[in-house]
């Protein structure tokens, strides 16, 4: 609450002499000077008190908040109140802004996996894997950017396929819940997309190969973190121990540790893990800014759909 609305309190009915509260009796020795039906407020004229060297007690009292005293400080501290009251002053805070819960159908998550088991099925009797690995070298030096994308689509084997599928479902799921099913799986195969880019770009001019849709993956909890932040940062301010931007970013963060950084034998792209991570916390932070375009494209979930199914395709399409 505003420092000025929550003086206006103390400025009008909300001072009260002793005894004038119905059914309160302060402890002895204390002196009622002020009752809010908000504890935001009651903490802001608490803030004043404070500044004045005098300590205050806040008591619960049926749904609101007592302010008392000690009785040799009570008339000081009502003028001040209403002096600080008079002053109009207010601090700035963030408005509040409600965010939308998407509903969506399984549809895009059966379509999901039966892509990814599509391509592992081809690329055991195709050069698929050779046409469509990232390769730093051919990315910086011949401009095959497409092999961002059509990386995603590959996997060593069984269990890399698998794990990925479970994962990226996981994550997507919560991700589509702020963006919307469509848009969340366009962020998604961008921020992988983006972050083999990255990662080719870090590796250059040594050569690395490299696939999987773990960047994507992990580009999906780079965009739930970024997202995250951006809702915390816009919620109205609290009184908490941490900035509240912490805990989405701490959350990322020991999440990408856990699962990203691999056995420490070489078989796992952390680069790439965390690659797609960044890319895709950076995008979630700018896209849930933006969350009512959102809210509308969702009635052209096919056609953002589609057109995720059509830049794989081309870059496919460039490739072989």
């Amino acid at each position: 609450m505003r420092y000025k609305e929550a003086m206006a309190r103390v400025k009008g009915e909300a001072v009260i002499g002793k005894g004038k509260l119905e059914d309160f009796s302060p402890p002895d020795g204390l002196e009622v000077v002020a009752f809010f039906t908000e504890l935001d407020a009651a903490n802001e004229a608490g803030l004043a008190i404070l500044a004045m060297g005098r300590p205050y007690w806040t008591l619960l009292h049926r749904e609101g908040y007592v302010l008392c005293v000690s009785s040799e400080d009570g008339e000081a501290v009502v003028e001040e109140l209403r002096a600080v009251a008079a002053l109009g002053y207010s601090r700035p805070v963030f408005k509040k802004i409600n965010f939308h819960v998407f509903t969506f159908s399984s549809l895009s998550f059966g379509l999901f996996a039966l892509i990814l088991i599509a391509f592992f099925a081809a690329q055991q009797v195709s050069g698929l894997l050779v046409a469509g690995r990232v390769d730093s070298i051919r990315i910086l030096e011949q401009d095959e950017w497409a092999r961002g994308l059509t990386a995603l689509m590959l996997h060593g084997d069984s269990v890399h396929l698998i794990s990925n599928l479970v994962g990226g479902a996981g994550f997507a799921w919560l991700a589509a819940r702020f963006f919307g099913a469509a848009a969340a799986w366009a962020l998604i195969v961008l921020s992988g997309f983006l972050g083999n880019l990255l990662n080719a770009w870090v590796q250059y001019p040594d050569p690395h190969f490299a696939i999987g849709a773990s960047t994507a993956v992990f580009g999906a909890l780079g965009l739930l973190t970024g997202a995250g932040l951006w809702v915390t940062m816009a919620e109205p301010r609290q009184n908490w121990s941490l900035p509240p931007w912490s805990m989405p970013v701490f959350g990322g963060v020991t999440l990408l540790g856990l699962i990203g950084m691999g056995d420490g034998i070489g078989l796992i792209d952390v680069g790439a893990h965390i690659s797609g991570f960044l890319c895709g916390a950076a995008l979630g932070f700018v896209a849930a800014i933006f969350q009512n375009v959102f809210v509308q494209w969702n009635r052209y979930g096919i056609w953002i759909g589609g057109g995720v199914l059509l830049a794989i395709g081309l870059a496919w399409a460039i490739q072989l």
